[in-house]
């Protein structure tokens, strides 16, 4: 029998093998995703599934039975954990008051550890650490209990309150163990108040321990509330074991006043018949009828206390441990049993199916179908934050100043013309000007500063403020003047990018003054013909020498009328007429459209410099946002990828367990 169980737990541990990293892959994936609140329920099936796996696990690598325990508080399940051992193991598994399963098993060494419903298992030195731990958790359990039902809700530790003990594992030298090649499963008292219920706590061992015990004193044996419990252990159990806890030091008060020994002392069959006769009813007395439940009346406390005195001393050898040594022979007997075999197997392979079931399970859940609509539409944000990213790199190539050619055009042929359009005005005003000049008796000088300049200076003045509306109603559009290609309008609009806000920051390059230096105007004065009279021949006078005492040594000499008439003639007028005509010719529209195009230049310059700073910014925000949404859809796709994987792990242990099912395996029993 042995070598067969060997044969059977070695395959099906094969056969799960892959199975337990791939499961502890995606609940980590879960657990690091940054949809929390999504993932509880899923993660909490995982974490479910892993502890159940866990047991299962070890219980072929070990090829243990697990022996669980039930019962009321204060029932007596400690005292069978110490008599089943051999030794005192209750020290640190009576833990009456914190809802968690308590694992004793051999070991050379001591060692105790705690496995919290997130999975996280933590290592303590001694017993006592561990019971303190136990204390301070068990607080904490019960804070989080009443917040919780504060808010209406039924408390459930795998999705409130995940730091909360699941397991408490307590490795001990006990040669019994060892040699039983059995581990001891003590439950919580029924009736606790933080009692989840055993639907949950024994979850695991549903399909994975094929026998439990079941210890009820006899005060409570008759109770029908006690044995409701019972009823939902028939169901996951193949065989029950149901222990009476009898005290044999309890007496009756007879008529005369004297105390005997009660009938539960001194004849505990009685009690059984009593029980099975008139209390057994409904599935439990189906389940007796067909030997799935048996019956045994002990005194434990005396049991265990003979076993703990008298060590490994022979069954029958102390009559006060008989009805413990019947209980113990019938137990091993079952466990050594081809139909706990039969069971052995039959549950393993149940419980490897279920696990891989509701692995897959998860993987295909709602959560999970809600995360994939999630991640598709992070995908697609992801794409167009790319198709933006795209499109900015693209305006960032583009050549800015050449979209303004056309209206660097027309700027400049509507300067043309307006200063074309100004020269004979100015000219008249200059010709009138001369003209009152000779009726006075101003300098040249006055001429010159007074009469013409004024007049070049306010064309240029009026030609710079004209250019600086035209521009003005020429750069004002929507696009700031702008005039980009029809794929370049299509990437703007692609990552919202307005140009109207960058041609109002560069319209402060219009407010750049006019040179007025380049209108400066100056006479001829030392070429303008002078009138020579008979005295100047007369003196040999040389035509400088006349301009000289004409004009004055800085042209400030006043000139009569008379003397202008006289020495300025037809020629001189000429000569002014023809150096007004050439200097207007030179400057108009020459200086005006240089200042045009200068104004549009920087125009030009700041709003390309403008719409590089503005797609530098939005560049960064764009990364910004990508970079936000790429995290979250890098662990979303490492979950989807650990689910894949934990869904192929799960396929592949179904197949291989499917090839350890009967009737390949019906030999065994």
């Amino acid at each position: 029998m042995k070598t067969e169980i060997t044969r059977f737990c070695e395959a099906a541990q094969r056969a799960l093998f892959p199975f337990p990293p791939a499961l502890h892959d995606a609940a980590d994936a879960l657990a690091d995703g940054s949809e929390k609140a999504l993932l509880t329920a899923p993660l909490a099936a995982l974490n479910e599934v892993r502890a159940r796996l866990r047991s299962l696990t070890e219980k072929l690598a070990a090829q243990q039975a697990y022996l669980l325990i039930f019962g009321p508080l204060k029932s007596g399940k400690s005292t069978l954990m110490n008599a089943i051992s051999g030794s005192y193991v209750s020290e640190v598994t009576s833990l009456p008051g914190y809802p968690c399963l308590v694992f004793v098993r051999h070991a050379d060494e001591a060692h105790f550890s705690v496995t919290r419903y997130n999975g996280r298992e933590s290592v303590f030195a001694d017993g006592k650490v561990l019971n303190d731990v136990v204390a301070d958790s068990h607080l904490a359990l019960a804070q989080q209990i009443r917040e919780t039902e504060k808010g209406g809700t039924h408390f459930d530790p795998r999705t409130h309150f995940t730091e909360a003990i699941r397991r408490i594992d307590v490795k001990l030298p006990v040669p019994a163990l060892a040699e039983s090649s059995t581990v001891l499963v003590d439950t919580p008292g029924l009736y606790s108040r933080m009692n989840f219920g055993y639907d949950v706590l024994t979850r695991e061992f549903r399909d994975s321990a094929a026998c439990a015990v079941f210890v009820v004193k006899t005060d409570n044996l008759f109770l029908e509330q006690v044995f409701t419990e019972f009823n939902q252990l028939l169901g996951l159990f193949s065989r029950i074991f149901l222990v009476i806890n009898v005290d044999a030091s309890k007496r009756d008060l007879q008529p005369d006043g004297t105390l005997t020994q009660s009938a539960e002392s001194s004849d505990p069959q009685r009690i059984i018949d009593s029980f099975t006769t008139l209390s057994m009813a409904g599935p439990m007395r189906a389940a007796w009828e067909q030997k799935r439940v048996r019956i045994h009346a002990i005194d434990l406390m005396n049991a265990a206390a003979t076993i703990l005195q008298n060590g490994s001393a022979p069954a029958g050898s102390v009559p006060l441990r008989a009805p413990f040594d019947a209980f113990l022979a019938d137990l091993t007997g079952y466990l050594d049993s081809g139909e706990y075999m039969q069971e052995f197997v039959r549950d393993t392979l149940r419980q490897g199916h279920t696990l891989a079931a509701e692995s897959r399970a998860v993987a295909d859940g709602p959560e999970v179908v809600q995360l994939r609509e999630k991640q598709a539409a992070l995908e697609k944000e992801i794409a167009d934050l790319d198709e933006r990213l795209a499109a900015v790199e693209r305006l960032h190539g583009v050549d800015w100043p050449a979209t303004f050619s056309p209206v660097k055009n027309e700027n400049a042929k509507r300067s043309e013309g307006a200063a074309r359009g100004t020269i004979s005005g100015v000219a008249k005003e200059m010709r009138d000007g001369i003209k009152a000049w000779m009726d006075s008796g101003e300098s040249l000088k006055t001429l010159e500063t007074t009469r013409l300049q004024p007049a070049l200076t306010r064309t240029a003045a009026t030609l710079a403020e004209d250019t600086r509306a035209r521009l003005g109603a020429l750069l004002g559009g929507p696009l700031g003047g702008a005039e980009p290609a029809a794929a370049v309008m299509h990437d703007l609009h692609t990552v919202g990018f307005l140009l109207a806000p960058v041609g109002v920051a560069a319209h402060a390059a219009l407010d750049t003054p006019h040179d007025a230096a380049p209108y400066a105007f100056t006479l001829p004065h030392a070429t303008l013909p002078v009138r020579k009279t008979f005295a100047d021949w007369l003196l040999f006078r040389g035509r400088k020498t006349v301009r000289r005492r004409l004009f004055g040594e800085q042209l400030t000499a006043e000139i009569a009328p008379e003397e202008k008439a006289k020495r300025l003639t037809e020629p001189t007028l000429d000569a002014l007429h023809q150096h007004l005509d050439e200097t207007l010719a030179a400057r108009l529209p020459a200086h005006p459209a240089k200042h045009a195009d200068a104004l549009i230049s920087a125009y030009v310059e700041k709003f390309a410099a403008e719409t590089h700073t503005g797609l530098d910014a939005l560049r960064d925000r764009l990364t910004g946002e990508r970079a936000a949404k790429q995290t979250p859809f890098d662990e979303n796709a490492r979950i989807f990828a650990a689910l894949a994987l934990l869904t192929a792990r799960a396929v592949e242990t179904d197949t291989a367990l499917d090839t350890l099912a009967p009737p390949a395996l019906a030999a065994v029993a």
